[in-house]
Parts: structure tokens; C-alpha cells; sequence
């Protein structure tokens, strides 16, 4: 599928099926707030050069299609959000609009096979799903554990461009195992 989609390009990453919390203040998006709403989507994109507030940033070509979870007025005015993730896509055909809001064509990238949650993490991923995490194959168990864990934002962004869920997941396990104090079964 693809779409015209408002960007809200950030200095993070989104993963499918993450939240991520926001504090909204430009005026643009509260432009794209008006426009989406809680049911039109957007996509979070990680800005690759530029800053998230002035102008206009230059952004990666993948980011996550997503949707306002909630949106509330904040006392100092700002407006406070939670983004649901959705799914990955890859954008082209940027444009920018006169109050700086940017679109971009947002194409679905292609589902990936399923790999199972080998054995050795099995425990954990029923762990969170006790928690409310749907994890069901590796790929999902990537990007659940990504979620909570202090990566760089190259390391993020190659995480969501990453095609094959069991790849994902070993680059994870990695950080992991260099990291152990991380993570205690």
C-alpha cells in the first residue's frame, strides 16, 4: 500500500507496535495533529541530518507508519501525545508545504517470514507477554526488547530497516551479551 503521509521527523526511532511519547508545540504539528487525529496515520522517521525543531530536516528513507494513541492540552500549552507504531515504511517524493510541514509517499514495506523465538529466549518472551507484548516471532521480539534498551540511534535505525526478523533479533542478542547486566532472565 502506499499513501501521502505527514512526516514528524524526529532525532529517534519508532518501532512497530512501540509507543512513544510526545510533546507538541510547532505550529506545523499541530497542523498534522488537525490532519490525522486519532485515525488518519503519519509517519515517526528519524531525521538524518537537521534538528527536530526550525526548519525543515532531511530524513532516513524507512520510518513507521503511526497514529495518535491520545492526545491532551498541557497547562504550558504544549500538547501532549502518545504515538502508537504501526508498520514500517519507505518513503520518497518529499515535499514541503509553506508552514514547513513535510510529506512524503509512504509505501508498506513488504511483510517478513516468520521465524520462531528460539529456545534460549522462549522464557522471555513469555515474560513479556504477560506484560501486554504481543511477541510471536523473533522479529517482534527484537524490537519489543529494542524498546528498552539504551541503543544508539544508528543501532535503532538499522534495527527498523532490518528485512529479516531473526537478523534482528541476533543483532539484540548481541548487544545483549556485551551489555549483561541489561537484561536478567
Amino acid at each position: 500500500m502506499t499513501e501521502d503521509l505527514p512526516l514528524f521527523p524526529l532525532n529517534t526511532v519508532l518501532f512497530p507496535g512501540g509507543e512513544l511519547p510526545l510533546r507538541i508545540f510547532e505550529l506545523r504539528y499541530r497542523r498534522l495533529v488537525d490532519i490525522c487525529g486519532r485515525r488518519q496515520p503519519f509517519v515517526i522517521v528519524r531525521i538524518r541530518e537537521g534538528r527536530e525543531v526550525g526548519e525543515p530536516a532531511f530524513t532516513h528513507e524507512v520510518g513507521t507508519r503511526a497514529f495518535f494513541e491520545q492526545l491532551q492540552s498541557q497547562r504550558d500549552g504544549t500538547l501532549g501525545a502518545l504515538v502508537l507504531g504501526e508498520e514500517r515504511v519507505r518513503l520518497s517524493d518529499w515535499r514541503v508545504e509553506e508552514d514547513g510541514l513535510m510529506f512524503a509517499r509512504a509505501t508498506t514495506l513488504d511483510g517478513e517470514t516468520y521465524a520462531p523465538v528460539p529456545p534460549d529466549l522462549q522464557e522471555l518472551a513469555l515474560a513479556l507477554e504477560e506484560q501486554g507484548h504481543a511477541v510471536p516471532d523473533a522479529g517482534l521480539l527484537a524490537w519489543r526488547l529494542a524498546d528498552g534498551l539504551p541503543l544508539d540511534a544508528d543501532t535503532r535505525q538499522g534495527l527498523l530497516e532490518q528485512d529479516d526478523g531473526e537478523a534482528r533479533l541476533e543483532t539484540v542478542r548481541m548487544w545483549l551479551l556485551r551489555h549483561p547486566g541489561w537484561f536478567h532472565a
